[in-house]
């Protein structure tokens, strides 16, 4: 008869400059294991994919993928490593911008999505034993979908609100212990709207938006609070049907069907948590509304970040361009940028708020985007080059720099 022990796991998703990734799994067997090292089990991951090599048609695909198991070990009941048996125990797994995400993100759809399924499948390799009781294990029978997972998320509290005008948002809020009056508000890029299979949660790690709640910034801005609604489409929707969306491009104005809605949620939760000052920023489809709110709603806010913005240039009226003259702006952009030509957005807006007389006008500007922590590189040991429209990775990691002035330190001014 053979020797089986059975088991089930949680997993850590963690958030990076290209999205998330599963980083660890805690795995709880049904029977005590004497060891446990990562060249004894090899992970598979079965989940849902878009094919980007076939185009145009990218289709979705089912696949199975070996993952890098960086280590494995026991661990006792306070989750630390032990050399003793237990009944607990920690698989590390490497995440990479290849490799880990159990998102999907459909080129059809334009959103990212949970994988369904989404299977991490553990078995013992070829070759290798381990033991239980002093006795030789032969496989491993480990339920291959998490019981639950925890994110850097989770220190933002989910909830709903309803406008007037019917439109209903998603949304995940931070509060800093003891308080704050200061509100930093942070609007996704299309990626992350949508209703099916995702969350707010999805909008807060697919991109690095847990930035905002992370000690740094908080010290930096000196602690506010962070709102992140989901929109139910894409901020850039002109009637909320998202039929304006087709081949990966929106048909946009200088309008969105969301404005109304989005007013209502920011001035509720403003007046709830007694807010007095308040930041705007947002990425893409989320810069769109970012510098939409302040041209249409400048009362709302105390300054705006859009970054790499979407409201077409000719599209802005002269009202539009009076009311936000007068208003703190930091801009973010990539002049590679092939999603969103600058040429078509930030360079003629800017150029005409500088004839407007704006004053407190700040540009943080790159060339290219590029993995700025050193693990990533190119064959030739230059660094991994990103998207050039992915200028946010920038902003979350601190370094955007308008002339040695920091898009944080910027927000920290606004909120004084």
């Amino acid at each position: 008869m053979e020797n089986i022990i059975q088991g089930t796991f949680d997993t850590q998703i963690t958030s990076h400059d290209w999205g998330c990734g599963t980083a660890k799994m805690f795995l709880h067997f049904d029977q005590p294991l004497d060891c446990f090292g990562k060249e004894d089990i090899t992970v598979t991951e079965h989940k849902m994919t878009t094919d980007f090599t076939k185009i145009p048609e990218f289709p979705i695909i089912e696949v199975r993928l070996p993952r890098t198991v960086l280590d494995a070990y026991l661990v006792n009941e306070k989750g630390e490593k032990t050399a003793d048996p237990s009944k607990e125990g920690v698989i590390e797994l490497d995440v990479t911008p290849s490799e880990g995400s159990p998102l999907l993100f459909s080129m059809h759809t334009q959103f990212n999505t949970w994988s369904k399924p989404y299977e991490l499948i553990v078995k013992l390799t070829e070759g290798h034993h381990v033991t239980g009781n002093g006795e030789t294990i032969d496989a491993l029978e480990i339920d291959p979908v998490e019981k639950g997972h925890v994110t850097e998320a989770d220190a933002m509290k989910r909830n709903r609100f309803a406008a007037t005008d019917g439109v209903a948002y998603d949304y995940v809020s931070y509060e800093p212990a003891g308080g704050s009056d200061r509100l930093v508000v942070w609007l996704h890029g299309l990626g992350e709207g949508g209703v099916k299979e995702t969350d707010p949660y999805v909008t807060s790690i697919a991109n690095k938006v847990v930035s905002l709640i992370s000690k740094k910034f908080q010290d930096t801005v000196g602690k506010a609070n962070v709102l992140v609604p989901q929109c139910p489409t894409y901020w850039m929707d002109t009637d909320g049907t998202g039929t304006s969306l087709a081949g990966g491009r929106i048909k946009a104005d200088n309008t969105s069907f969301y404005m109304n809605s989005l007013v209502e949620l920011i001035q509720a939760y403003q007046k709830e948590h007694h807010i007095v000052k308040t930041v705007v920023c947002g990425c893409s489809n989320g810069g769109f509304m970012t510098l939409l709110l302040g041209m249409d709603h400048p009362e709302l806010m105390d300054g705006i970040v859009p970054i790499c913005e979407a409201v077409p240039y000719t599209s802005i009226t002269e009202k539009q361009f009076a009311n936000v003259k007068d208003m703190p702006m930091y801009f973010v952009y990539s002049e590679d940028d092939n999603v969103v030509d600058p040429s078509l957005h930030e360079v003629p807006t800017l150029e005409r708020l500088a004839e407007e007389g704006a004053e407190h006008v700040y540009i943080s500007t790159t060339k290219h985007v590029v993995d700025t922590s050193g693990r990533f590189k190119d064959k030739d040991g230059n660094p991994h080059l990103y998207s050039g429209h992915w200028s946010w990775i920038y902003f979350f990691n601190n370094e955007c720099d308008a002339d040695g002035y920091k898009a944080w330190d910027f927000i920290r001014d606004c909120l004084k």
